[in-house]
């Protein structure tokens, strides 16, 4: 027998989550077929009948909007436990307004489960009648990325020849970025002498490049595949290993993303903050936008609008108290999407074996 799971999306974006709990459940062997609506749901209790008799699913996962008494009913009449996800404060809007207030607080009563994003959606929920004690404030329900890989044994001697150097990195960097990168460093190394600033090339053929252009500009640079560690004269070190991004950001307490200012697309700020980096970026954040804005209000980012602003937010985060704070920020931020996935698997997984699936 096929195990169902109806996913009710609010958005196209949605589609993200069910392909974060789709990739986790069949890590484990469970092999669940997510049948997803997005926008456009079955309206009135005929149409919603007869889509629950066509798929039969064992569960419905409801992601995001607001509540529909018609289809919570009849899918409670069926037997189908109902759980409502990455609820947001708007999700109760109109619903008691629309039913009886009793009729309401009996559907809600009879909810599977329910997550949100806040602790004051949880408890709107639970004194409009959701059970408290399956009722759960769990944050942003997503999959973050894989944390880069690096060789430790390179982490450990990098570390050993730097001798406790602060360190800043640049991803995703191009010719052009050099300027700017070169004048931030000199202004940050006002505070930190020390201050190494390791450039990350966007692509590896350009690095001998980039080498020779921070020299030109006074800073004395050295390049990551001839120079397998950064000398204590060089203020500049360039890697033009793509397979090195792991390595360096931990390696490095500070990370500017290049894409985020001057070019198109930015890099994913989960896999700096998932390592414990601080991040400074510019305002291009797609496709990666919900992700940045999160971290910032979580308050693990620095924005910067220009080029000649870069220099004094490295300063700015030279201090270690600061950093440590939003590094906490960021790592909390990431670690709580992952484990908000995690209850919804082992839910689902729960309800296979209930269903004997």
């Amino acid at each position: 027998m096929e195990a169902v799971v109806w996913v009710r999306c609010n958005t196209p974006a949605d589609a993200m989550v069910v392909a974060a709990l789709d990739a986790r459940l069949r890590a484990t062997g469970e092999d669940v077929v997510f049948a997803a609506t997005t926008g456009i749901h079955p309206e009135g209790k005929r149409a919603i009948r007869a889509h629950l008799d066509q798929i039969d699913p064992m569960m419905i996962l409801w992601i995001g909007g607001t509540l529909d008494g018609t289809t919570l009913g009849t899918a409670q009449e069926a037997g189908i436990p109902v759980v409502v996800i990455d609820m947001a404060d708007t999700t109760l809007n109109g619903f008691s307004s629309l039913w009886f207030r009793s009729r309401s607080r009996a559907m809600l009563a009879h909810l599977h489960a329910v997550f949100t994003r806040e602790q004051a959606t949880a408890d709107a929920f639970v004194a409009a009648g959701a059970p408290k004690a399956r009722t759960h404030a769990i944050g942003v329900l997503e999959d973050p990325p894989a944390v880069l890989t690096h060789i430790e044994a390179d982490r450990r001697d990098l570390a050993e020849a730097l001798r406790n150097r602060p360190v800043w990195l640049a991803t995703q960097t191009e010719p052009g970025d050099v300027p700017a990168l070169a004048a931030a460093q000199r202004h940050a190394a006002r505070r930190s002498h020390r201050l190494l600033l390791v450039a990350i090339a966007a692509r590896p053929a350009e690095g001998a490049d980039l080498v020779e252009r921070f020299n030109t500009l006074g800073l004395p640079a050295s390049l990551r595949s001839i120079d397998s560690e950064p000398e204590e004269g060089a203020q500049v070190h360039v890697v033009d290993a793509p397979d090195e991004v792991g390595l360096w950001l931990r390696l490095a307490t500070v990370t500017f993303a290049c894409g985020t200012l001057t070019q198109s697309a930015a890099q994913d700020p989960f896999e700096a903050a998932a390592l414990g980096a601080v991040l400074i970026h510019g305002p291009r954040t797609e496709p990666f936008a919900a992700r940045y804005a999160r971290l910032a209000k979580a308050g693990a980012t620095m924005q910067i609008d220009a080029q000649a602003a870069l220099g004094r937010a490295v300063e700015a985060l030279l201090s270690a108290d600061r950093v440590a704070a939003m590094a906490t920020a960021g790592w909390d931020v990431t670690s709580r999407g992952a484990e908000a996935t995690d209850r919804i698997v082992t839910l689902i997984r729960d309800r296979l074996d209930e269903a004997g699936l």
